[in-house]
């Protein structure tokens, strides 16, 4: 039986160009979607994720996140970060979950032996007028692909590092022992040992933002 292959609707081309807006050359980039297909096809049996640094003013708004791909041919890691001087606008109010995506795509990539750059990775000076032509096709199967690799995710218990970053925020705000706990119960609409990793990085994501629309963003991992 043939070795799986990347199916090449998930590769798109990006043009280069330089200030004076002239080509100057092409690139290929994979899609999350395409690695993650593939993984399957290998063997994919867990992608687990774990928050290393919360974004904060001291680190320049700086999302780390650490991922393991795990499978039949073996065990990889990848780290992905992300901050407004890597991410476009219509992302940077969630640097957290772009961080897990590019640190899963960069682990996939090593677990699936693809050495195109992830789409996915990139920042801000790409822009979607660049595609050499329309991804649509590749595009919605990303849309599907994403909410079935986010499915299982969102089964998954929130891992340690979420938690003591809730409960930082929580004291952040004024909240102490029980008090933090009720208040970040409230906020994820179960108690804490019971949130999945989604909850958790959502609610992360929300007091991060508040907490930086008062000022008063201090905290890192």
């Amino acid at each position: 039986m043939p070795a799986p292959k990347l199916n090449p609707e998930f590769v798109v081309t990006i043009k280069q160009r330089n200030e004076r807006g002239e080509t100057t050359g092409e690139k290929q980039f994979v899609l999350f979607a395409g690695l993650l297909a593939l993984a399957h096809e290998l063997g994919l049996e867990e992608i687990d994720t774990a928050l290393v640094q919360v974004p904060a003013e001291e680190n320049q708004r700086t999302a780390i996140v650490r991922a393991v791909v795990k499978g039949r041919p073996g065990s990889y890691a990848g780290i992905g970060d992300a901050s407004p001087a890597n991410t476009n606008r219509r992302v940077a109010q969630h640097l957290i979950r772009v961080a897990e995506t590019r640190a899963k795509a960069r682990a996939l990539r090593d677990f699936t032996n693809v050495n195109l750059v992830a789409f996915e990775e990139l920042g801000d000076d790409v822009e979607d007028d660049r595609f050499e032509s329309p991804p649509a096709p590749a595009a919605r199967i990303h849309a599907a692909r994403a909410a079935a690799n986010d499915a299982p995710r969102k089964a998954l218990p929130a891992t340690e590092p979420q938690k003591r970053a809730l409960f930082r925020r929580a004291y952040e705000l004024g909240y102490e022992g029980h008090d933090a706990a009720g208040f970040i119960a409230q906020r994820l609409g179960v108690e804490v040992e019971r949130a999945t990793k989604e909850q958790a990085s959502k609610l992360l994501d929300a007091l991060v933002r508040e907490q930086r629309a008062n000022g008063g963003d201090h905290a890192a991992e």
